[in-house]
């Protein structure tokens, strides 16, 4: 069935609203949204160093855009983070853990509606005062 003008002139102008809908939010925003979620959880110290690969990572890249503690990988499948932590002692660290990713996925899925594929939580520590 062929289409008139005005339904061709329609499709295109739902299209064109489409791309210009979309938003392109860069790692280094997600990243800071998640550390400060993360940091707002009670039994979180701060954030954890993120491992020798992130420390190489920050000295390579100078450090630009990174968020130290949080590592954004984007993917096919949408995006993954990993958040390495230091708990409070006395604090439940998987409650913690958990506290932190639910409030982290959410977050993100809320406010700027990206695929997020997972959000792993390291543990690298307990302060003790």
């Amino acid at each position: 069935m062929a289409q008139t003008m005005e339904e061709n002139g329609a499709e295109a102008g739902n299209r064109l609203a489409e791309e210009l809908a979309q938003v392109r939010v860069s790692e280094a925003v997600i990243a800071s949204y998640a550390a400060e979620a993360a940091l707002s959880v009670p039994g979180v110290y701060r954030l954890g160093s993120g491992g020798a690969v992130q420390k190489t990572r920050e000295l390579l890249s100078r450090g630009e855009g990174r968020v130290r503690g949080i590592r954004v990988t984007s993917e096919a499948g949408g995006i993954s983070l990993d958040i390495y932590l230091i708990v409070e002692f006395g604090s439940l660290i998987p409650e913690t853990a958990w506290t932190v990713q639910k409030k982290i996925a959410d977050g993100l899925k809320q406010s700027v509606q990206i695929k997020l594929k997972e959000v792993n939580i390291h543990i690298q520590g307990v302060h003790i005062d």
